[in-house]
This record gives structure tokens, sequence and C-alpha cells, in this order.
């Protein structure tokens, strides 16, 4: 019998695949900013509501809108 090689011929060598799990580890990062910046969007966009009708022109974050976004996710 021929001698083969122990790895098996449909394998991917190792550095292909530590090269996808940078590619995939990079698409992550990307949503997860993506998903932080939406987030900073819409509570910038409702900070002169609730809390801070006192003061519209005050653009802090109400502390109440960020719980109510938090639990919403």
């Amino acid at each position: 019998m021929p001698v083969t090689s122990l790895r098996m011929p449909s394998a991917r060598p190792p550095e292909v695949a530590k090269i996808k799990i940078k590619i995939k580890i990079k698409i992550k990062i990307k949503i997860k900013i993506k998903i932080k910046i939406k987030i900073k969007i819409k509570i910038k966009s409702w900070a002169g509501f609730g809390c801070v009708v006192r003061n519209p022109r005050k653009r802090s974050y109400c502390f109440c809108f960020l719980l109510l976004l938090l639990s919403a996710r």
C-alpha cells in the first residue's frame, strides 16, 4: 500500500482556517459597531423627550430612555 499523508485530502490547510477565522471576527466586530451607531442615533433622536423635556436645548441622554432601549434588545 502506498504511504499517504496523515491529513485528510479534503481538509483545509491550517493557514486557510486561520485566515477565515480572522475574517469572521472582523465581520462580527463591524456588525457590533454598526449596531452601537444605530442605538446612538436613536438615543440622540429621542434626547429631547421624556425626562429632558424641561430643558429641550440640553442634548443629554435620558437615563430612563437608555434603560428602555436596553430592555428592548
